[in-house]
C-alpha cells in the first residue's frame, strides 16, 4: 500500500518593494535603534565612535533578505568605570528582553564579553577590553524580506547601489541621536577628519 503524505504549511508571503519596503524597514531600523540607544545610554551617554552606522542595509539569506548592522566604540581609559559600565550594559541588554550570556567578571585582565540575540536583533556583542581599551557594541539584526540592493537605491537616491555611503554617516555620535534613516542627495556629508600632523 503506498501512503502519500501532504503537507500544508503558510503560504508563501509576498516581497515588499517600493513604499511598502521602505516602510517595513524603517520600522525594522527604528526598532533596533532603540534597543541601541537604551544600551548605550546606560554605559554612557556621551559621544561614541561610530563604526557601522546601522542604516545600510545587508544582504543575509543568500540575498534574499536585508538586515542592519551597527558598531559602536568608546574609550574608556579610566578602569574604575569598567565594572560599573559593564554592568549597566549587561542590565539595559536584559531589559531590551534579549536572552544574554554574560562573562564573568573575576578577571580583571581578561575581556569581558555578553553575548545576546532576541527581539529582533540576530547577533549582539558588547564586550570591554582592560586595562583602558573601553567598550565595543555590535549588533546584527534579524534577516527581513526584501531586496537589499533596492532598499539601498531608496535610502540613499543614488543611481546605482553600488557606492560608498561612508560620507552620509557621523563618526561620532550620542545615544540619544535621532537615528538617520532617508540620505538624499542633498543630504549633509560626513568627511573623514583632517588627519593631524
Amino acid at each position: 500500500m503506498l501512503v502519500v503524505a501532504v503537507v500544508t504549511g503558510c503560504a508563501a508571503q509576498p516581497v515588499p518593494t517600493g513604499a511598502e519596503l521602505y516602510t517595513q524597514a524603517k520600522s525594522h531600523y527604528l526598532a533596533f535603534r532603540a534597543i541601541a540607544a537604551d544600551i548605550l545610554t546606560a554605559v554612557y551617554d556621551g559621544e561614541w565612535e561610530v563604526g557601522d552606522y546601522g542604516a545600510l542595509p545587508g544582504s543575509c539569506d543568500g540575498n534574499r533578505g536585508y538586515d542592519f548592522r551597527l558598531t559602536r566604540y568608546l574609550r574608556s581609559p579610566d578602569p574604575a568605570l569598567r565594572l560599573e559600565r559593564y554592568e549597566a550594559a549587561a542590565a539595559a541588554i536584559t531589559a531590551a528582553g534579549l536572552d544574554a550570556s554574560v562573562s564573568p567578571t573575576d578577571d580583571p585582565d581578561a575581556i569581558w564579553v555578553i553575548i545576546a540575540r532576541g527581539n529582533g536583533i540576530s547577533r549582539l556583542v558588547f564586550d570591554s577590553t582592560p586595562h583602558g581599551g573601553g567598550f565595543h557594541l555590535n549588533i546584527t539584526t534579524d534577516c527581513h524580506s526584501g531586496d537589499s540592493e533596492e532598499l539601498v537605491t531608496l535610502l540613499f537616491d543614488e543611481p546605482t547601489p553600488v557606492f560608498d555611503a561612508t560620507p552620509y554617516f557621523p563618526k561620532t555620535e550620542r545615544p540619544d541621536a535621532e537615528p538617520l534613516f532617508l540620505f538624499p542627495l542633498d543630504a549633509p556629508r560626513y568627511p573623514d577628519p583632517t588627519p593631524t600632523p
